[in-house]
């Protein structure tokens, strides 16, 4: 049996994420997301971490009727999620995604002292569970021969 220790928050979030001003126009929030092709964007109200906008919070905006031009009036705050899952940078992985799965989310905003450290989102669990399973069918095949 292994004897490795759960993955923490640290060693899979995506560190150092952009994150834009809970009130910066929402346009910007959607030029940030389109330029570095993310789904995920944290908002933070100075350095508090406040919520997370996503590509989905964007589109429900426009198709309500808000225009996300430049004079358009509209807030990061005026459409971003109300409440938003923080994750601490040593919080084990299992728990993050049982939460993830549980509660049907995105992202989770991961902090170190409260402060924002980094991002984990559906595509980096993806990702490493597709590494995982290379890693298993490798072993398994290794075994085999």
């Amino acid at each position: 049996m292994s004897s490795k220790k759960m993955p923490q928050m640290v060693s899979v979030m995506t560190p150092f994420p952009h994150y834009i001003d809970v009130n910066e126009p929402a346009y910007k929030a959607e030029e940030m997301m389109k330029e570095y092709q993310f789904r995920h964007l944290p908002v933070l109200d100075e350095d508090t971490i406040e919520s997370i906008i996503t590509e989905r919070d964007i589109a429900r905006a426009t198709t309500l009727g808000h225009s996300l031009k430049e004079e358009s009036s509209l807030l990061v705050s005026d459409i971003c999620a109300p409440r938003v899952y923080v994750a601490d940078v040593s919080d084990p992985l299992d728990k993050i995604l049982d939460v993830m799965s549980d509660k049907h989310i995105g992202a989770v905003i991961v902090a170190k002292d409260g402060e924002l450290a980094g991002i984990f989102t559906d595509s980096d669990a993806c990702k490493l569970l597709a590494g995982f399973l290379r890693d298993y069918h490798h072993c398994v095949n290794d075994n085999i021969a």
